[in-house]
Order: structure tokens, then C-alpha cells, then sequence
């Protein structure tokens, strides 16, 4: 499994893939606000954005402790 967490795919994840996943539901949570699906919206915005949110942050911070170290990869 380290394999597939090396520092290319960790800065993928951390600066590509995680803010633009967290973009897109709370755009879709508050989408489901205006349009009367208040519920699904809150989870939306509560729930699956904080989850890429958190996603991005600690993908950053094992890319940096990555970095940190002396072989690199």
C-alpha cells in the first residue's frame, strides 16, 4: 500500500483531486438548498465536503512528512 501513497499521487490527491471533489458538493449541497431538498443539501455541505476537506489535509501532511524524509519515496 505504500506503494500507491507515494509523493506524486499524494500531491495529486492533496491539490487536485480532494479540492475540486470539495468544490463540487458544497456547489451540489447549496444547489439542493435553493431547490427545496434542504436535508440533502446539509448532509451535502456538513457531511461529503468536510470528508474532502480532512482528505486534502492529511494527504498534505503525508506528503510532507514524505518530503521530510531521506529516501524520498
Amino acid at each position: 500500500m505504500s506503494e500507491l501513497l507515494n509523493k506524486p499521487t499524494l500531491t495529486f490527491i492533496a491539490f487536485v483531486a480532494c479540492p475540486i471533489l470539495g468544490l463540487v458538493t458544497a456547489v451540489m449541497g447549496l444547489v439542493m438548498i435553493f431547490t427545496d431538498n434542504v436535508v440533502m443539501g446539509v448532509v451535502f455541505l456538513v457531511v461529503l465536503t468536510q470528508v474532502f476537506i480532512f482528505g486534502g489535509l492529511w494527504a498534505t501532511l503525508k506528503r510532507k512528512s514524505l518530503t521530510e524524509d531521506s529516501s524520498g519515496q
